[in-house]
C-alpha cells in the first residue's frame, strides 16, 4: 500500500506502512509505552503474522488481501464508565466507511462486522488507564477486503460478495474519515446519539435466535446498556445482561 494521506483533521496523517509484522496492535502499544505514538497514529501491515482478536481469537489474513491496522487514541475526556461509547463510536465508523462499498453491514456484540450472516470484520480495543479516565486506546481492525478462501465457513469478504476487487486504499481511508467523525461527535459528547446509532445497527436486534449462556435458551437482542452489556429479551419475557464471554450464538434462526 501506498502512502497517501487520508482527507481527516488528525486521523491517519502519520501512517506506519510496515511489510510485515506479528500484530499492528503491539506495535502500537509499543510506541505508545514509549511515547513515540501520537493521537491519530496508524499503523497498518500487509501480512500480519500473529493478529489478534476477542476471545484471545486468532486473525488470520493472507498477505496483502486484507485490511489490518490499528489506530492510536488518546481519549482522556472519557470515564473508566465510558469506555464503551468509545467502542461504539469507532464500530459505527467502521460501518459507514464500509458502507461506501457495499450495503448492510450490521454490528455484532461487541466489536464484529457481519454482512449476509458471515463475518466480515472485527476489531479489537486495548485501552491503557490513568486513574478513572482513559489515557490511551489501541483500535486493531481487521476488514475481509480480497481474500476468496476461507478456512471457516462463516467467512466473507467485500470480493467474495461482489466478485470484484477492490483498492485496499480508497477503503482504509473511507472508514478512517467515518471514524474520525464519529470520535469527533464521541468528543462533543453526543452520547445518545451515538448509541442510539449502534442500536440501530446491531446485528439480530429484535430478532428471535439460540443463544447458549450455560444454557441454550431463544432470546432477541433488545440493545445495550451504557457499560457496554448485551441486553436481551427471553421468550418467558425475562430480562438478561451478558458481559463478553458470558453468551454465544448458536443459532441465527
Amino acid at each position: 500500500m501506498h502512502k497517501i494521506l487520508a482527507n481527516t483533521v488528525f486521523l491517519g496523517k502519520e501512517i506506519i506502512n510496515l511489510t510485515d509484522c506479528h500484530s499492528t496492535n503491539e506495535v502500537a502499544l509499543s510506541m505508545v509505552r514509549s511515547g513515540l505514538a501520537k493521537d491519530g497514529v496508524v499503523v497498518i501491515t500487509s501480512n500480519q503474522t500473529k493478529g489478534k482478536g476477542q476471545r484471545d481469537n486468532k486473525w488470520i489474513s493472507p498477505p496483502s488481501q486484507n485490511l489490518t491496522f490499528s489506530m492510536v487514541f488518546t481519549p482522556r475526556f472519557l470515564s473508566i464508565d465510558e469506555q464503551f461509547m468509545l467502542n461504539m463510536a469507532v464500530a459505527i465508523g467502521v460501518q459507514q466507511g464500509l458502507d461506501t462499498f457495499v450495503k448492510d453491514v450490521k454490528l455484532k456484540w461487541p466489536n464484529d462486522f457481519f454482512l449476509h450472516d458471515k463475518k466480515l470484520g472485527g476489531m479489537l480495543i486495548e485501552n491503557r488507564l490513568q486513574g478513572r479516565f482513559l489515557e490511551s486506546s489501541v483500535i486493531g481492525v481487521g476488514i475481509n477486503i480480497n481474500q476468496i478462501e476461507f478456512d471457516i465457513e462463516n467467512a466473507v469478504s467485500l470480493k467474495s460478495l461482489t466478485g470484484q476487487g477492490f483498492d485496499l486504499n480508497q477503503v482504509l481511508f473511507s472508514v478512517l474519515e467515518k471514524v474520525e467523525q464519529q470520535y469527533l461527535n464521541l468528543k462533543k459528547e453526543s452520547y445518545k446519539s451515538i448509541k442510539d446509532q449502534y442500536q440501530q445497527l446491531m446485528y439480530l436486534k429484535d430478532e428471535w435466535a439460540t443463544y447458549d449462556d450455560g444454557e441454550t435458551f431463544k432470546g432477541k437482542i433488545i440493545g445495550v446498556g451504557n457499560y457496554g452489556h448485551l441486553e436481551m429479551c427471553k421468550q418467558n419475557g425475562e430480562v438478561s445482561r451478558y458481559e463478553l464471554k458470558q453468551i454465544r450464538l448458536v443459532k441465527n434462526s
